[in-house]
């Protein structure tokens, strides 16, 4: 009875784990071929291939908020077959890396599912960009608009 009770355990959390994203190995991380989307607009890079299920804003540094500073960190995605973000690469942060730890625990924590045109999960390269704003206490928004190209200020 013990046996039977043992394997019927197995089956369901082996059917259970079956409806989960369960995240890539390294290794098999190592063998995922990327279409590169980056020669797209960047809203338009993923479209076809995959929507965004869930986002996360990153969290605002403390010190960075309390020292006035805004800024920005730019990067490219590896979005993989199950989904996830599985590799990525900073391209450009300004100030340079005092938004690059908040910026990685965010995209870590993105979703994807596949659009109706990508039955087959195909991974892709895309462009992303994360914009960090102070609206009071705002001491380096002129160097920060320049470098970071904002095209909207929160607040203005």
């Amino acid at each position: 009875m013990k046996r039977i009770t043992v394997l019927a355990l197995l089956l369901l959390s082996g059917c259970q784990a079956s409806n989960t994203s369960v995240p890539l190995t390294a290794e098999e991380l190592k063998h995922i071929r990327y279409v590169d989307m980056r020669h797209l607009p960047i809203k338009t890079q993923a479209d076809g291939y995959w929507i965004q299920k869930r986002r996360i804003e990153p969290i605002y540094p403390i010190e960075a908020a309390k020292d006035g500073i805004s800024g920005c960190v730019s990067l490219t995605l590896g979005i993989t077959p199950d989904g996830r973000v599985g590799s990525y690469k900073i391209t450009s942060s300004y100030p340079e890396g005092v938004f690059d730890i908040s910026a990685l625990q965010a995209i870590k924590k993105w979703r994807w599912i596949p659009d109706d045109n990508n039955p087959a999960r195909q991974a892709i390269l895309i462009d992303a960009k994360l914009d960090y704003f102070v609206i009071q206490g705002q001491k380096n928004l002129d160097e920060a608009k320049r470098n970071c190209k904002f095209t909207s200020i929160p607040g203005r």
